[in-house]
């Protein structure tokens, strides 16, 4: 079903995260930072320099953002992880990343050592990860530090944030969020071609807060991550009104298995349709034993697949 991700993660995901609009999702209704709550796109700088050592330029993608809170300078800085292995020198190396921010401010501020007001903005760091294992990677940095419990407040330590993205959120959990990572996040789950139709289904259907500036940034992503046709199914499903979805919805399986659920529940097949398409149900079922599925789906509107599920069952 997907692309080569080793190979487009990274530039997929730091195109999409230099979107202010998402950035701010990301940390505002996803890591419910307190911080982030009154953060505002004009309050937002996006810093064009990377701070990856040599050591890690082929392996890592960068964002930082300068943005500010009230009256204090803030720098925000987002570590996009996409491997499918874990690697536990992450705290190290974000030390790293995080020391090199400060050494490029420090450099331009030029502070002098008897200045006391001397203040130095906070970095932020945030993995956003991809991989199968759950991420199991300790998250503060004194926990990899030999002897840490012997010095106590002496040595240095901070915690960072964790998207994981395949081990932390369930499906009925993203859509619950309803924003424009959540939605991301849910096709790039661990999933089969045919789920991640029912996925793209359950956002055209209950994603309502997504702008269509947002809509435009989700069809982005699906083009670059996903095999041509399987995108290009998916963006008829996003472009299509909500009658139309529906109507798809009561055609796949994602449906059928609703009423073979239900069905199991109450030893017949009753559904959880409401309206006129629970008032058809009942009128397909009073036809079953004289009429074929073929005139029924058309006497009455529904679908093939859930006449033959209503027979079946």
């Amino acid at each position: 079903m997907r692309k080569d991700l080793n190979n487009i993660h990274d530039k997929i995901y730091k195109d999409l995260y230099s979107n202010k609009e998402v950035f701010i999702d990301l940390v505002k209704e996803m890591l419910k930072a307190p911080w982030a709550k009154d953060l505002t796109p004009d309050k937002l700088k996006l810093v064009n320099k990377s701070y990856i050592s040599s050591d890690y330029d082929e392996k890592e993608s960068d964002i930082v953002y300068e943005g500010t809170i009230g009256d204090k300078k803030v720098i925000f800085y987002v570590l996009l992880e996409f491997q499918s292995s874990l690697d536990y020198r992450m705290p190290l190396r974000l030390f790293f990343y995080i020391s090199e921010i400060l050494r490029e401010y420090a450099k331009n501020e030029n502070h002098k050592a008897s200045d006391k007001s001397v203040k130095i903005p906070a970095v932020i760091p945030i993995v956003l990860y991809n991989g199968k294992k759950p991420w199991d990677v300790t998250q503060r940095f004194r926990d990899i530090i030999d002897g840490s419990e012997l010095f106590e407040d002496n040595i240095i330590d901070f915690k960072y944030s964790v998207f994981d993205v395949n081990n932390k959120f369930t499906k009925e959990q993203l859509i619950e969020y309803n924003n424009i990572t959540s939605a991301i996040f849910l096709l790039d789950q661990k999933i089969d071609a045919k789920e991640f139709i029912e996925r793209i289904k359950a956002i055209a259907l209950f994603f309502s807060n997504l702008t269509d500036k947002e809509r435009m940034v989700l069809k982005h992503w699906i083009e670059n991550t996903i095999e041509k046709d399987l995108a290009n199914t998916a963006k008829e499903i996003l472009d299509a009104n909500k009658e139309e979805v529906e109507r798809m919805v009561a055609n796949n399986a994602f449906l059928l298995k609703e009423l073979k659920e239900e069905a199991k529940k109450q030893g017949k097949l009753e559904g959880k349709l409401e309206g006129k398409n629970e008032a058809k149900i009942e009128i397909a079922k009073n036809l079953l034993d004289v009429l074929d599925d073929a005139t029924i789906s058309a006497k009455t509107g529904l679908s093939l697949e859930v006449i033959k599920a209503l027979r079946k069952a």
